[in-house]
């Protein structure tokens, strides 16, 4: 079965060349306050299959309106979907054209009724008539008739009020297509900063408006961000929501969906740095870090092991996770940091998480690909590790069950199930570890990072050469997770 048009998003319209000789039009479609509906129909010709497709659609979105299930506004990027999918096609008949029309007027007409009180779809009638039917256009405008009794002017029109959900998730996806690397996109994002933005808006954002009752874009004045940012717990949970609402903001002003940002009048929440007892318990100091590393030596797991790594080379849990047999350069006495293994949600077309994926992924930024000094300790260890698990490939059942066979390639540290451990584990393994040794500082996964900049620090280390070695852009993001008790000497040194 060819496809001819591949579709990804709702409202776009695919269209398959089927083994029985027919084609099939497809597309999902949202209704407002409704669920996800497919429509699919068939025809001898790719134009007859369209055609029947766009009659179903119209249908549908007539039936259900008049029956009272389209209860709220339908999304506004319908319109443009359905008109890009036609063009994209090169489907310029004329009765093709005509029904895209009537879809996008019987659209607009739904809309202005739920907003603005206006009759009837059918009392909306379709300007620009002067120009050529097989041209569409996103433009496309629409002059409603209102009711006498309607006290609407018309530059007060509320049709042009978008609703913040499927601008949210435009967004979102937006943002998703900025993670993969390409010749125009070679600073890619980084795909777990997106799933976080994902889960303020889902977990934060959505339900404030939901219990304030706010549908729409323009409604999220500053005087409501002030009073949810005001309801977020935590400091620095109130900074991500200001950082995503001001993207999205910023996204809708660049679409012309709005003109103002009211994150403008807004003060960005302040990082509050933790208070001088606290930062003492997240850190291993240099007197105490052959306590630790005799305790994970002894433990010798994978997941030891692994903490010993990223406590004696500085490195982020999705790093540590990420590391193979490759970037052990052990004749140069160097450590390769270039890959991060990672969880991810994934997401249906509507956004929707539905599981998730594990696999290796692009660095933080372009600072974190680095070249890191091999201790001499951990050397002696990962050289050890490595011959056992060589030796473990060669015995373990479970593994020739799978025909996986050891490789140079191979991840350095891996679970039960022989597969690396994603950032989430090592947070719920650490404790525990520290609970059996009787390691009484609450040090965390990241504490580890820092506790080896920290280290560096006080070993009079330079500050461009600390900087590098964390994979930090910036001095300043070095600085703020250093241990107090001597920050302000080291600063004084390197000044």
């Amino acid at each position: 079965m060819e496809k001819l048009k591949e579709r990804c998003n709702k409202y776009e319209i695919s269209l398959r060349y089927k083994s029985n000789g027919y084609y099939e039009a497809r597309t999902t479609f949202n209704l407002g306050g409704g669920n996800s509906n497919r429509i699919q129909k068939g025809g001898k010709t790719d134009e007859a299959a369209i055609f029947n497709l766009l009659t179903a659609l119209y249908d549908f979105i007539k039936s259900s309106y008049e029956s009272g299930l389209i209860t709220c506004k339908i999304d506004d990027i319908a319109k443009s979907r359905i008109i890009n999918s036609i063009n994209n096609l090169s489907l310029n008949e004329t009765k093709i054209t005509q029904k895209v029309l009537e879809i996008i007027n019987l659209i607009d007409g739904i809309n202005a009724h739920i907003l603005n009180k206006i009759f009837l779809p059918n009392n909306v009638v379709a300007i620009n008539n002067s120009e050529p039917v097989n041209s569409l256009k996103p433009s496309l405008h629409i002059i409603p008739k209102i009711d006498n009794n309607d006290t609407i002017k018309p530059e007060e029109n509320l049709s042009k009020l978008n609703l913040a959900k499927p601008i949210f998730i435009e967004w979102i996806e937006y943002k998703f297509s900025l993670c993969e690397k390409n010749p125009d996109n070679p600073k890619p994002l980084c795909r777990k900063t997106i799933d976080g933005y994902y889960r303020k808006i889902k977990d934060y954002i959505l339900p404030y408006m939901i219990k304030h009752k706010k549908a729409y874009l323009q409604e999220l004045t500053d005087e409501f961000i002030t009073g949810l940012l005001k309801s977020i717990n935590g400091q620095t949970g109130k900074r991500h929501i200001y950082i995503v609402l001001n993207q999205v903001f910023k996204y809708a002003i660049k679409k012309k969906l709005i003109k103002d940002n009211p994150m403008k009048y807004i003060d960005k929440p302040k990082q509050i740095k933790k208070s001088e007892s606290q930062k003492a318990e997240d850190y291993i100091k240099p007197e105490e870090q052959n306590i630790w590393l005799d305790a994970f030596e002894k433990e010798n797991t994978d997941m030891s092991i692994l903490f010993e790594t990223m406590l004696l080379a500085g490195l982020r849990p999705e790093e540590a996770c990420g590391m193979k047999w490759t970037q052990l350069q052990k004749d140069e006495g160097f450590l390769i940091i270039n890959n991060a293994y990672k969880d991810f949600i994934v997401y249906d077309e509507n956004m929707n998480p539905i599981g998730h994926e594990r696999r290796d992924d692009t660095l933080k930024t372009s600072k974190s690909y680095r070249k890191i000094p091999l201790d001499g300790r951990l050397k002696k260890v990962l050289l050890e590790h490595k011959i056992k698990q060589q030796e473990l490939f060669k015995t373990s059942r479970a593994l020739k069950d799978k025909k996986r066979k050891w490789t140079e390639n191979e991840y350095m540290f891996l679970g039960r199930t022989y597969k690396p451990y994603v950032s989430d584990t090592l947070s719920s393994a650490l404790p525990k570890l520290r609970k059996k040794y009787n390691l009484t500082k609450n040090i965390t996964p990241y504490g580890l990072r820092y506790s080896y900049a920290s280290y560096w620090a006080q070993m009079g280390l330079d500050k461009i050469s600390l900087m590098r070695a964390m994979g930090h852009e910036q001095f300043t993001t070095t600085e703020r997770g250093l241990y107090k008790d001597f920050t302000t000497t080291y600063k004084r040194r390197n000044e």
